[in-house]
Formats: C-alpha cells, structure tokens, sequence
C-alpha cells in the first residue's frame, strides 16, 4: 500500500504535527515502507503456532513477600503532603 503526500498530511494534522512539503514526502515513503512490511508478515504462515508457547520456558522466580514503604517515608518525599494524601496542583477545569 503506498501511501501519498497528501494522506501523510492528512495523518499528521490527526496528530498536530506540522511538516514541510519535503518531509511529507519522507513521512509518506516512511509510512508505506511500514506497511509493507507489515503485508509481508501477513505472509507469514503461523497455522499451528499458539500464541505465548515459549512461556513455560521462561523461569520464573518465586513470590516473597518484603515489606512496604513506609507511609511517614513517603510523606517525608513527597513534595506536598496532607492527611494522607498527596496534593497535586488543579489541571482540570482551568
């Protein structure tokens, strides 16, 4: 699938980016690199292949339970601090 100038343009404004004409033309040749890879792993012939079969292979490490932090700890770091809670500046609603 080849993708053109103006679909590549048309992908960054989704994304509020702004390029000029020459580097819309490399995203474009970048973008159709990318799914041509991808159509050739399509390709690929993965019947009989079970996703995650190599995890019993991975070793795995038993749980231990250790100890917390302390909430007086945690208190100490953070840079604001009341009843238990930390107190993060308003970002909502301004």
């Amino acid at each position: 699938m080849k993708i053109t100038r103006d679909e590549a343009r048309r992908i960054a404004d989704l994304a509020h980016l702004e390029f000029d004409d020459a580097a819309l033309e490399r995203m474009a040749a970048e973008m159709t690199k990318i799914l041509t890879y991808i159509d050739q792993l399509r390709e690929v012939d993965d019947a009989g292949k079970i996703a995650g079969a190599t995890l019993s292979e991975t070793p795995m490490r038993d749980d231990e339970v250790k100890p917390g932090v302390s909430r007086d700890d945690v208190a100490r770091n953070a840079p604001a601090w009341r009843d238990g809670y930390f107190i993060v500046p308003k970002v909502i609603g301004e």
